[in-house]
This record gives structure tokens, sequence and C-alpha cells, in this order.
């Protein structure tokens, strides 16, 4: 009878998943850059993990301007991606941190959220610092007005030279 209780918290282990310390971060962020067509920004963050402990299909989490997001794992466990959108209005250039957590850590994320407590206690096991460069918007001034400025400019010139020679 006492088999179960001592199955029950093995497989409650092997469920919740690895910790890792001692997280080593290798990551390629990429952003949208063009906001001309599009109303949303893409942020993505291309990352391997090595755990000084040596876990292996770690599942992970993370906390971006976007809010808790889980992560992508690959299928041989090494290589994660993490990924959200953000409005163009509110896509600022510049530096974004992610906040990588484990099962652990996540859920003392969580509880302090929850709790309405603190959460700069909550220590990530990594950070990832993916920069956007900023999104283009368009030209300062459209085509078409430039176009017709030109228009006003060459009938105003081609005018005053016809009245200088009728003169």
């Amino acid at each position: 009878m006492k088999v179960i209780p001592l199955l029950l918290a093995a497989f409650i282990g092997a469920v919740a998943g690895e910790t890792c310390s001692g997280a080593q971060v290798d990551a390629v962020g990429f952003t949208s850059l063009d906001a001309t067509i599009v109303t949303k920004i893409a942020y993505i963050a291309d990352f391997t993990l090595s755990c000084s402990n040596g876990a292996k299909d770690v599942s992970l989490y993370a906390e971006t301007i976007d809010g808790i997001v889980g992560i992508a794992r690959s299928v041989d466990g090494v290589k994660y991606q993490v990924s959200w959108v953000e409005d163009v209005a509110y896509a600022v250039s510049g530096e974004r941190p992610i906040k990588l957590y484990d099962e652990q850590g996540y859920a003392a994320l969580r509880k302090a959220q929850r709790g309405n407590e603190d959460t700069s206690s909550v220590l990530p096991i990594a950070t990832i610092n993916l920069y956007h460069p900023g999104a283009y918007r368009g030209p300062w001034v459209q085509s078409e007005t430039m176009a017709i400025l030109a228009a006003i400019f060459i009938y105003y010139y081609a005018l005053t030279q016809k009245n200088k020679l009728m003169a």
C-alpha cells in the first residue's frame, strides 16, 4: 500500500519536468522591420539552452512585454523558440528583455502575481535581450505630394518664363 504514494510522487516528478541550473543561452533574434503594410510587429527569438546539471527537455516559459508565454521546443529538445506580436504604435526601438523560467520558476512567478507580490524576487534561469531596430513606417512625405508640388513648381516656372518672353 505504501508503493502507490511512491509511484504517484515519481510520476508527478517526471511530469513536472527537470529544472535547469547554471543555464547558458545562445540566442538569435528576429523582428519585423516593415510597418507600412502590417499592423503588428513580430518578435521571434531562437535559442539553445545548455544546463550545467545536464537537464534535457526542460519545459520553459518566457516573460515578455506581451506577458507570460509558453516556449516551443524542438523535437530533439535542444532548440527553443519564443515569439509574440505587438501593435506598431507601441513597438519602439531598443532592447526587449525576455526572462526565461523553468517549471519551478514559472510556478513561483504565477504565485507572486496571484498574491499581488513583488515579482522581482523570482529570478529567471536566463535572460535574452532581443534588439528591435525600429520599423519603417514609410516616407515622411508621400510621393503623390512631391509630384503635385513638382507640377506646381514647373507650371509656375513655365508661366513666369512665358511672361518674360512676352514682355
